[in-house]
């Protein structure tokens, strides 16, 4: 039975987790991290697949061969110590964001789908790098639809939290009129 949290489970949980300072605390993880993958993959010549939008498996296979040998294992390195703590970090500043804007921890909970979607982009790319020269080619097309859906998700809830913090505003700024 898959687990399926009630709607009062879920903004018990946001309710008590989601509080400023933990929201300040992913927040200032989430800009370390980006610097930490910046200081890590910044000698790369061409940027590692997980900050593309989309690829198509031959544009995957242009950049891991132009990799090289030594950033290839690296790559997954970095992967592995860094991308697989950060969505979790990530995704929760978002929805912490969400909940503390909107009070619903069904909808807060959205951002949390990222999490698998990156995972099985991670996954499916620490294997394409590992395998090289041999090519997956179908397997590279759906990392390449995994990184899209991860971007789309985090735009959508980036997109949100804007609306919702515009809304308040525009609430509070009618309520003192």
């Amino acid at each position: 039975m898959i687990f399926a949290p009630s709607k009062y489970h879920m903004n018990s949980l946001f309710q008590k987790y989601a509080t400023r300072r933990n929201l300040s605390v992913l927040l200032i993880l989430t800009v370390l991290f980006n610097v930490l993958f910046l200081l890590y993959f910044g000698d790369f010549e061409e940027p590692i697949l997980d900050t593309y939008t989309y690829y198509s498996a031959g544009e995957a296979y242009e950049a891991i061969e132009s990799y090289g040998e030594y950033d290839r294992q690296k790559y997954i390195r970095g992967t592995l110590m860094l991308d697989f703590i950060y969505p979790i970090i990530y995704c929760l500043m978002l929805a912490f964001a969400i909940y503390r804007l909107n009070g619903s921890g069904k909808i807060a909970a959205v951002p949390l789908w990222i999490i698998p979607v990156d995972y099985l982009e991670n996954s499916l790319i620490i294997f394409l790098i590992s395998k090289f020269p041999i090519r997956y080619e179908v397997l590279a097309g759906i990392a390449g639809i995994f990184t899209l859906t991860k971007w789309v998700m985090v735009v959508i809830c980036l997109l949100g939290i804007l609306v919702l913090f515009f809304s308040r505003v525009i609430i509070k700024k009618r309520e003192t009129q």
